[in-house]
């Protein structure tokens, strides 16, 4: 059980070590490290919190039996809590998606209220209007097709890179078909941060069921997983 999951091993409260289930069975749990754990010691009494895909975060209690530069047997293990806490998280990836990005107020209910009708201006003012105009034209957010990097992703949102001017409120709507079975996914952006490279846009998905959350958060722990499999080989 939890074999591969993220765990963290802790002492007097404090995270000692992050490393993942090598095996845990009768009561046995080995632990795997990537960097040799320090100041431990046979005999700790220690809680280990590990991450798994299917029941979320587990709170196990147990004492150190061993010690080793490639991790840690922990004995008489038994379980104190579960939780779910699957909105914290989220991998690092880079996904190239197409998908659409549709106007800030999708329903007509959320839209603003009208403008008033527009008073014609004056000659300078309509010279003072055109170059306003053009200094803000390249801030009108983007609608239609948009295709954007997929930069992290959680079972409730994620963070993309973009090319394209988007706006606090729009919604993006694409097929993430990283899934077994892909799913139609809309989000709507909730934050942006400029960068030598395109503009960060953190996202928020919208009306996902129970299921394909579900299938998110597997794909997420999943992906760390493998990810850290990767970095064992290297």
């Amino acid at each position: 059980m939890h074999e591969l999951a993220t765990c963290t091993v802790n002492v007097d409260g404090a995270a000692a070590v992050t490393g993942f289930v090598r095996v845990f069975d009768s009561g046995m749990m080995m632990i795997g490290v990537e960097v040799p754990p320090r100041g431990l010691e046979p005999g700790n009494d220690v809680t280990v919190e590990v991450l798994d895909e299917v029941r979320g975060e587990c709170l196990y209690a147990g004492y150190l039996s061993r010690v080793g530069p490639d991790g840690m047997d922990i004995a008489d293990v038994a379980l104190v809590s579960t939780l779910q806490k699957r909105e914290v998280v989220r991998v690092s990836t880079h996904v190239a998606c197409t998908g659409t990005a549709i106007a800030r107020w999708s329903d007509p209910l959320d839209a603003p209220p009208a403008p008033p009708a527009p008073v014609e201006p004056s000659a300078d003012e309509q010279a003072s209007d055109g170059a306003e105009q053009e200094s803000s034209e390249a801030s009108v957010a983007y609608e239609g097709n948009l295709a954007f990097t997929m930069l992290d992703i959680s079972a409730h949102g994620m963070r993309i890179l973009s090319q394209a001017t988007l706006k606090a409120g729009q919604r993006i709507r694409f097929l993430f078909e990283e899934l077994p079975e892909p799913i139609l996914i809309e989000a709507v952006v909730v934050r942006a941060q400029p960068s030598r490279t395109g503009t960060h846009y953190g996202c928020r998905f919208l009306g996902l069921t129970s299921r394909e959350t579900d299938a998110l958060f597997r794909h997420v722990l999943h992906t760390q997983g493998a990810q850290r499999r990767e970095r064992m080989r290297i």
